[in-house]
């Protein structure tokens, strides 16, 4: 691992160390990392100094975040570009130590000088594997809470361990030449805010569904065409078939693909809807628009607007389903849109214009918001409060009245 990595992730980690909160599994995995990294070993040996840490804080209480970040432009020869607020949420590694301590001795002070009500801090989880499975006579089944071992026209399906798989049967198979497409046969699938979910369709495509997503698909693929419909987010790996090409209906339009492995992102209430493909190749259709043929690592957008086709880095919009979101030079309104649909939660804003302050940075999809709003407040933009499932998000200069 690059000893950059992971800058704020190894400091909520060493902080939560020292301060007693970490867990068996975060211990070992902070031993890992001072073993990669002798000078990350080195500031930990340094934050278990007491001394240090009561020096970090004093400097902490007279620290301002911009006149340091104008003071590092200035020493790199860079200056910041005006009306532009853009900061990022990787540092080097020369001013990492001091952005460290600094985290820890504040941490520190609070965990040893407050009151016992706000030593317990708020920890917001992530989703879970949920999803609320309609079968085709009406019935309503909770996969995640009810065993699913059932035959559905002649299909066999089946729920676990977060994954939902359709099987035909012996009997079935030979039924499925030239029958007319049947999509009245259809069962659906949704998963809500903080939920998850796989499915394993007749045809041996996988798809993963995002939170706040439903899939609608028939049991068994009868037709010329096997044809699902989403609203949200999925990732599809479709088993190849050129008799029967897949297509994905959203309200956007519709995808068309052979075999191949591709992104979905087509939520209800989105301007537009975006198409990433992994490998293989696809072709995004519209009404009143061109066709849009993708190669592997381009992606289509396709909003009332028009539509448009573009090269992407595809791990930062197929990452969530390796457990990884990534971002680059996001919006943070673009960033907790995402966050309020997997976390469950509802973020709001001091003023509309902190939505407007673009980040870069990564998250590990299965860890708590906690690690990313700290981060946050390290770039010296904006502090947090939580309650309950709300988090609100205020500008740093108002809040604590640095100049």
């Amino acid at each position: 691992m690059n000893k950059f990595e992971n800058v704020y992730q190894d400091a909520v980690l060493m902080r939560r160390v020292l301060l007693g909160e970490a867990d068996e599994a975060e211990q070992q995995e902070l031993e890992k990392r001072l073993e990669e990294c002798p000078e990350l070993r080195k500031i930990y040996t340094q934050l278990q100094d007491g001394g240090t840490l009561s020096a970090a804080f004093k400097e902490r209480q007279k620290y301002s975040s911009r006149k340091a970040y104008r003071s590092f432009l200035q020493k790199i020869g860079q200056v910041e570009p005006k009306g532009q607020r853009r900061r990022s949420l990787r540092i080097g590694w020369y001013i990492a130590a001091a952005v460290v301590i600094l985290a820890i001795g504040l941490s520190f002070y609070v965990s040893n000088y407050t009151s016992p009500e706000k030593e317990n801090k708020t920890l917001i989880q992530p989703g879970t594997q949920q999803a609320q499975l309609t079968l085709t006579d009406g019935s309503v089944i909770d996969v995640d809470k009810k065993e699913v071992n059932v035959v559905v026209d002649g299909i066999q399906v089946k729920y676990k361990e977060g994954v939902l798989s359709y099987q035909t049967t012996a009997a079935t198979q030979h039924e499925e030449k030239n029958v007319e497409e049947q999509p009245e046969k259809s069962n659906e699938l949704v998963i809500p805010r903080g939920g998850e979910n796989t499915v394993i369709l007749a045809d041996g495509t996988t798809v993963h569904l995002n939170a706040g997503s439903k899939l609608t698909y028939p049991v068994r693929f009868t037709g010329k065409r096997r044809i699902v419909a989403l609203e949200g987010e999925a990732y599809f790996d479709v088993v190849e078939n050129e008799e029967h090409p897949f297509v994905v209906q959203t309200r956007f339009g519709e995808v068309t693909v052979l075999g191949t492995a591709f992104n979905v992102n087509a939520y209800v209430n989105a301007s537009a809807c975006y198409t990433t493909l992994v490998r293989g190749k696809v072709q995004f259709s519209a009404p009143n628009a061109e066709v849009i043929t993708l190669l592997p690592g381009e992606q289509a957008i396709v909003s009332a607007n028009g539509s448009e086709k573009r090269a992407v880095d595809l791990e930062e919009y197929v990452g969530w389903v390796e457990g990884l979101y990534v971002f680059n030079n996001r919006s943070l309104g673009e960033i907790m849109e995402t966050f309020e649909r997997w976390y469950d939660i509802q973020v709001y804003y001091e003023t509309e214009n902190l939505r407007n302050i673009t980040y870069s940075g990564s998250l590990k999809r299965y860890g708590t918001i906690n690690s990313f709003l700290e981060a946050l407040e390290l770039t010296g933009d904006l502090t947090y409060k939580i309650s309950g499932r709300n988090i609100l998000i205020y500008g740093k200069m108002g809040e604590l009245g640095v100049k």
